[in-house]
């Protein structure tokens, strides 16, 4: 090798090594910089003719491990939906207090009783009766309120949906702009290191929104696609579109039907064809994920709890149990029940036996208004061991007897004596059908002269009755923000002891205030599993207040959960960090030695440069 050669050679090593001391001086600047990954610069040996001419430095690279950020991500998309499950389920759990909170609904309802409780002992105290009224509305409108303030949360959750999807509209647009950018510098003299830092930090933000699967391409791009498989970027992006809703109420729920929807959803346009990506499964984690959630799932089972002790306080004091009376025709036999005050949404209860097989058979009739609510599905009522059938009471009673016939075996007869009765018999003495029991529940509208309880809670301003009426869209949902105390009463408080008025009720009887209090603190209900209290197969059961101290303690239960679930997905993404970091990040103390290496061949390439200008030296003295 020549001396010329060897000044080119050296000038090459003092190139490759200042860019190495520049670069190692970015990644000791950048070391505390959000997404900014260690940089390292390939070297190549340049030959001609077989012999190493030089060295020459490529475009600074990284060193990500891709798996690991892969799992980062997964871990981003559960935090950020369990951090914003926590944050709505702990103001959920403010809302709703303690059991043993005077403001909460369980320490309002006890408040409600005690003043029951002082009305069986003073019925005739004027001013025991308006406490009573007072607790009573103050009950009903705490119930309004708080089904106020969950539709509220709801609305929060749809408004957060809204800047969320901005949000992700934005990233995947810097996503594929800078995707077009690495995809032009593949050519490997410009590097593309910077550039990915950028990219990252963009899909680690998104994966923070909604859950994502990334996928690498030959030109450097990086294809987004949704955990579903809907393509999100590449070189160019999809726009998210939401249909943002600017009010919400308890019936206003998610649908795959959009004439049924009337809440937001989220689409795109996928081969010429908008595709709802929500019905799609597309948000199971993110941020989005974690509204969506809350909107549709979570607070519309805070709603259907809240509906649910609405409906069972009304229904407490209100139904009447009417037992069926024995009857006979012939060797037949059976009961009559008496039908004069079922409402849409009461309920006839059958018990019969046929032989073979021997066991016992439950139905319950639902009486209904309007035909089209028709068929009920078996889950209308929350005992998890009957037949539901729904019959429309909006018919001549001999319709109705055709329609409850069509229901029960031929060994089981329906008849009708009078306008107002139903009989039900068996097929004979020693035949193969009993009848073994009939009742019904009913919800008279009469205050008086129906029985020691009273429709004291009505539906809305219209004072109408509470049956649980399952016409159109059922009466119960929603019921606990509209739920009030019944004008009457509240405007003739006597007629809290005054039950009858032939003969009329002693004004010092507490019969109807002990049935009342009975009613709340005492007798036993079955609570429908769709409030998530209580399983399929067995329904909680309890008076209207141990349901409502349920409840409370539900609330604080769930946050309790989801902020286990945070702690155990936080400790693992803490981790993962910790180990992307040490992979990926800037080590100071490691560039630091980087850099004396760096120095010392930086130094001995400058070295053989003046040793051989001072061998030209000598020649061109010898050469004198």
């Amino acid at each position: 090798m020549g001396l010329y050669s060897s000044i080119s050679v050296a000038l090459s090593g003092i190139r490759t090594t200042q860019a190495g001391i520049d670069l190692v001086s970015r990644n000791v600047a950048n070391a505390s910089t959000p997404g900014y990954t260690r940089k390292v610069l390939p070297q190549q040996n340049v030959v001609a003719g077989g012999q190493g001419i030089g060295v020459r430095s490529e475009g600074a690279v990284r060193q990500v491990d891709l798996f690991l950020q892969q799992q980062l991500r997964t871990q981003n998309a559960q935090a950020g939906s369990l951090e914003v499950l926590s944050s709505f389920l702990q103001r959920v759990d403010n809302l709703f207090g303690r059991p043993e909170d005077e403001t909460s609904i369980a320490g309002v309802l006890e408040a409600f009783g005690d003043s029951l409780q002082d009305l069986t002992t003073d019925p005739a105290n004027s001013a025991v009766r308006q406490s009573v009224i007072n607790q009573a509305s103050r009950s009903a409108e705490l119930l309004n309120y708080l089904t106020n303030q969950v539709q509220g949360l709801r609305l929060d959750a749809e408004n957060n949906i809204a800047t969320a999807v901005d949000d992700v509209n934005a990233l995947l647009q810097n996503i594929a702009k800078v995707n077009v950018q690495i995809s032009q510098r593949q050519d490997g003299s410009i590097s593309t290191a910077d550039l990915e830092d950028q990219r990252d930090l963009a899909i680690d933000k998104l994966s923070k929104l909604l859950d994502i699967r990334v996928v690498e391409q030959n030109d450097g791009s990086l294809s987004v696609f949704t955990s579903s498989g809907f393509l999100l970027a590449d070189k160019t992006a999809q726009v998210l579109n939401f249909d943002e809703r600017t009010s919400i109420a308890a019936n206003s729920q998610y649908s795959t039907d959009p004439a049924q929807r009337n809440v937001g959803t989220i689409s795109i346009t996928s081969g010429g064809v908008e595709v709802d990506l929500i019905q799609a499964g597309a948000f199971q984690g993110g941020e989005i994920g974690g509204y969506l959630k809350l909107r549709d799932d979570i607070l519309v089972e805070t709603q259907a709890q809240l509906d649910e002790l609405a409906s069972g306080l009304a229904l407490a004091f209100s139904e009447e149990q009417v037992n069926g009376v024995a009857a006979t025709a012939g060797p037949a036999s059976g009961f009559d029940i008496d039908i004069a005050n079922v409402q849409p949404g009461n309920e006839i209860h059958l018990n019969y036996t046929v032989t073979p097989p021997g066991t016992p058979v439950n139905i319950t009739f639902v009486a209904v208004d309007d035909p089209a609510s028709l068929p009920l599905a078996n889950t209308v009522t929350a005992n998890p061991n009957d037949q539901v059938v729904g019959i429309n009471f909006n018919q001549p009673i001999g319709d109705i007897i055709t329609d409850i016939n069509a229901a029960l075996p031929a060994e089981v007869v329906a008849s009708t004596p009078g306008a107002n009765t139903i009989r039900f018999l068996d097929d004979g003495a020693g035949a193969t059908s009993d009848v073994n029991g009939v009742s019904a529940v009913v919800t008279p509208a009469a205050l008086q002269d129906a029985g020691t309880g009273l429709a004291l809670f009505v539906d809305g301003a219209t004072n109408k009755i509470y049956s649980n009426s399952q016409d159109g869209q059922t009466q119960k949902l929603g019921f606990a923000g509209r739920i009030q105390l019944n004008d009457a009463v509240r405007n003739d408080n006597t007629l809290l002891v005054n039950y009858q008025t032939s003969p009329a009720t002693a004004s010092g009887d507490n019969t109807r205030p002990l049935d009342l209090i009975r009613r709340l603190k005492e007798n036993q209900r079955e609570y429908h599993p769709d409030s998530g209290i209580g399983g399929a197969g067995a329904p909680f059961s309890g008076s209207v207040d141990a349901f409502a101290r349920r409840l409370v303690t539900f609330q604080t239960g769930q946050v309790a959960e989801v902020k286990r679930d945070l702690e155990s997905v936080s400790l693992v993404k803490n981790a993962l960090e910790e180990k992307f970091a040490d992979g990926t990040g800037v080590n100071v103390d490691e560039e630091m030695a980087n850099l004396l290496v760096l120095q010392n061949a930086f130094a001995a390439n400058a070295r053989v440069i003046t040793a051989i200008q001072e061998m030209f030296q000598t020649l061109l003295t010898i050469g004198r």
